[in-house]
């Protein structure tokens, strides 16, 4: 599970609890919540209390407020150059602080200072954060308490004491459409107003001794949805609508760049994770490819290397294996010369006189980066380069610019981050429609500005938010309008208003959340007079909002009520923290950064199995996400599946049979893999279209189950559905005709449950491939591909 939250003294005692309350806000797929903790001092003698929490790496923490004996504590968000200044001031004058540590990856702790004898401490801490969304539904993960053991006085009533006992917990729940709500950790209560406003509490005796799991899923799930809340500011009256889209764009042929040069920087400083990573993002992006593209490999340290001198080669399956081998070969050397390998790169599509598209895998700062730009921007003609830099030492400003002259997208990877959905995503991009967009129509609504600023382009099942801020009171509806491959597109928005004043302030929080984020990034692309614009304009919004950024930090406000005269007395109170620990409050992010869904599956496993945060990283290698991960990497051209001495079409068709069920029966979001599951999908149909005598009634249930779950998750394109008719039409006229289409009806017929667990009964799915998930990674993955493909189906079973 995740770390506990829990006050203690320096020895490790532990201060009983007397009473736990969470209460909080969910707006959409944002929430906010405070947990809040009386202790007493229960000792007889006076302790130096120590309180301990988590930060998962998706939260921020908005509020940290301490009371005992009188005095209030408040974390406030000041420069952290200021802060830095007081906090030394205060040690050279002997002045007392306080002490905020990090103790591991999410895990934090500060010192609250002495509690006497029977003084009572009141601890609240609040959150920011997004609920994680897969497969319709959004999860919501709280991290349980250290040892709750609730204390009763001697002179309190039995009935008091019963009311004590209860862990109290109410979130009030805005959503776009109407939820189904439920607890996998706890038993939980839902009143509803209407379909999109609710009260889920915890019913009475239950404690927050583990984790607790909500679940909210979408009853019919929307491709465009809107809310918003009218307010006062200034004596105006103003609105602030947040606008969700999942685009379902029209199934069309995409025309893309089918020519792809991967250049991967082999110097010294990539070694380790950095090598490993840029090598398993090759690996992805090759099997991404289609038939009829063509590719080539370099890599560069002191001298260049090329997969082949010639030029580019076809997609094929001896070409895949031979550039497979070659990239896991690569080790690294001193040296580097990236500017000679993306000249190479960009001449090699010069002399083919075919438009590329060129991926970049660096850790390097470059002395001639000013050169290699203007080179860039002068050669690049219709090529386009993604440079992905592979830590936070890279020269982000360098890695920003290249992208941005090179027409294309930066992006940046730190350790322990996974790569591989970056590159599924930006194939994901290339293969698949995007809605060009040409207007916003917020009808009779005066807007005064929008997040992002500039919304040009939306893609195909990628969610995308959008925020806008009124000048008056919301009214009407919304179109987004835009052009698929020159065919109108309209997505068209009612709005649904908000009734809950908190959730105008978490709309805003979130806003500025973003805002700060989007700075961030751009800051990596200036310099001078601009960089320091940017950084001032974080600052400020970062004290307005209460959000900790890259600019702030936490200071302590003490209020010490004076009884004479009847008022609070404020003071500073320093705060004592490395600027490591500064930073990694700040590092929050949404779920458009790399490591988000990294991060999101340790949390869910240290939820659900009660392991800690390192011990999740070791076992995250067993999760589903990771077994996809390994097989999408050894799918072949053709797109199907197979074990090294795999040579007969009966096995190789059963092999791919089992790892495309692998992606399709868990209950998460697979559009990463939609290629996968495409590819994968048109060479089982086309292997029985080629060969009557694989058609049988088990191998024909078995994709029809396929193709069914690939059908609920909206992963079907055109090619596929094509090739399906072809084999229906095939079938037809088939000597067993009656019984596959019997077979077909049955599966046609089934819920997705069933669907499933048909399909684990004919397979032969057990829990004992979970029991035995470390037995298969002792072998080699090559010859256990079925082995990956039943584990990660046993998993989501």
């Amino acid at each position: 599970m995740m770390k506990k939250y829990g006050l203690s003294t320096k020895d490790n005692r532990k201060v009983k609890l007397n009473r736990l309350e969470v209460t909080g806000n969910i707006c959409g797929e944002y929430i906010e919540y405070t947990i809040s903790q009386d202790y007493k001092n229960i000792s007889g003698e006076n302790m130096e209390g120590v309180y301990s929490f988590p930060v998962p790496s998706t939260s921020l923490i908005t509020g940290i407020e301490v009371n005992l004996g009188g005095r209030n504590l408040k974390a406030m968000v000041e420069e952290r150059d200021s802060v830095i200044k007081t906090l030394k001031e205060s040690q050279e004058q002997g002045i007392n602080t306080l002490a905020l540590e990090q103790k591991d990856d999410e895990y934090f702790t500060i010192t609250i200072g002495n509690i006497l004898p029977n003084e009572k401490v009141n601890v609240r801490i609040s959150y920011m954060d997004q609920l994680t969304y897969e497969d319709d539904t959004l999860s919501l993960y709280i991290p349980s308490v250290m040892d709750p053991v609730y204390y009763r006085e001697e002179d309190e009533e039995e009935e008091e004491f019963e009311e004590e006992l209860d862990f109290y917990l109410s979130l009030l729940v805005e959503s776009y459409s109407k939820m189904a709500f439920k607890s996998p950790s706890h038993k939980i209560k839902v009143e509803r107003e209407d379909d999109t406003l609710s009260k889920v509490t915890v019913t009475k005796g239950q404690t927050l001794d583990h984790d607790f799991i909500l679940t909210l899923r979408e009853e019919h799930p929307q491709t465009a949805a809107g809310m918003g809340y009218s307010y006062y500011e200034d004596e105006t009256e103003k609105s602030i609508l947040m606008l969700k889209l999942v685009p379902t764009l029209p199934d069309i042929p995409v025309e893309y760049t089918t020519n792809y040069s991967f250049i991967l920087d082999t110097s010294v400083s990539m070694e380790g994770f950095k090598l490993e990573e840029a090598k398993n993002a090759m690996l992805i992006a090759l099997r991404s490819l289609e038939e009829g593209d063509k590719f080539n490999l370099i890599a560069y340290n002191e001298e260049i290397y090329k997969f082949s001198p010639s030029g580019k080669v076809k997609f094929t399956k001896d070409n895949l294996e031979a550039a497979t081998e070659w990239i896991e070969s690569l080790t690294t050397r001193e040296g580097e010369c990236t500017f000679e390998a993306l000249k190479d790169a960009i001449r090699e599509g010069e002399l083919e006189e075919e438009e590329s598209t060129i991926f970049l895998f660096t850790d390097d700062s470059v002395a001639e980066e000013d050169e290699i730009l203007e080179y860039v921007r002068t050669n690049i003609g219709q090529h386009r380069i993604f440079p992905i830099g592979m830590d936070t030492e890279v020269n982000s400003y360098f890695i920003n610019r290249l992208a941005e002259v090179g027409n294309g997208r930066p992006e940046f990877i730190e350790e322990g981050e996974r790569i591989d959905d970056i590159i599924l995503r930006q194939f994901n991009r290339i293969h698949n429609p995007q809605l060009d967009v040409t207007e916003i129509d917020f009808g009779d609504m005066v807007v005064e500005k929008t997040y992002p600023g500039t919304i040009t382009y939306l893609y195909d099942r990628e969610p995308f938010t959008i925020f806008a801020l009124v000048d008056g009171v919301i009214s009407g509806s919304i179109d987004i309008r835009g052009v698929v491959d020159e065919t109108d597109y309209t997505m068209h928005i009612d709005l649904d208003k908000l009734e809950i004043e908190e959730n105008s302030q978490l709309i805003r929080k979130v806003w500025a959340r973003k805002r700060i984020e989007s700075l961030v990034e751009k800051e990596r692309f200036v310099r001078g007079v601009e960089e320091e614009q940017i950084k001032e304009e974080i600052l400020a919004l970062s004290k307005e909002y209460s959000i900790l950024s890259k600019e702030t930090s936490f200071i302590m406000m003490e209020t010490i009520e004076d009884p004479v005269m009847g008022m609070g007395l404020n003071k500073i109170v320093p705060m004592e923290m490395t600027e490591s620990t500064m930073k990694n409050l700040a590092r929050g992010y949404f779920l458009d950064e790399a490591a988000y869904s990294f991060d999101v599956n340790i949390r869910e496993k240290m939820a659900v199995t009660g392991l800690t945060h390192k011990e999740a990283k070791m076992a995250i290698k067993y999760d589903r996400d990771n077994l996809l991960r390994i097989l999408a990497k050894n799918q072949q051209a053709d797109g199907s599946f197979l074990e090294i001495g795999e040579e007969t079409e009966g096995d190789i068709l059963e092999t791919t049979l089992r790892s495309l069920l692998a992606f399709l029966v868990g209950t998460e979001t697979t559009t990463f893999y939609l290629n996968n599951v495409s590819k994968a999908l048109r060479y089982v149909i086309n292997t029985m279209k080629k060969d009557e005598s694989l058609i049988t009634e088990r191998n024909y249930m078995l994709l029809r189950i396929a193709y069914d779950l690939a059908e609920k998750k909206n992963l079907l394109k055109g090619k596929v559905r094509d090739v399906n008719k072809e084999l229906v039409d095939y079938i037809s006229d088939m000597k067993y005709r009656e019984s596959l289409e019997e077979v077909s009806d049955l599966v046609y017929r089934a819920s997705p449950t069933q669907k499933k667990f048909i399909m684990a009964g004919t397979l032969n799915i057990t829990k004992s491939y979970v029991e035995n998930a470390h037995e298969i990674f002792e072998l080699d993955i090559r010859k256990n591909i079925k082995n990956i493909a039943n584990l990660a189906m046993a998993k989501a079973l």
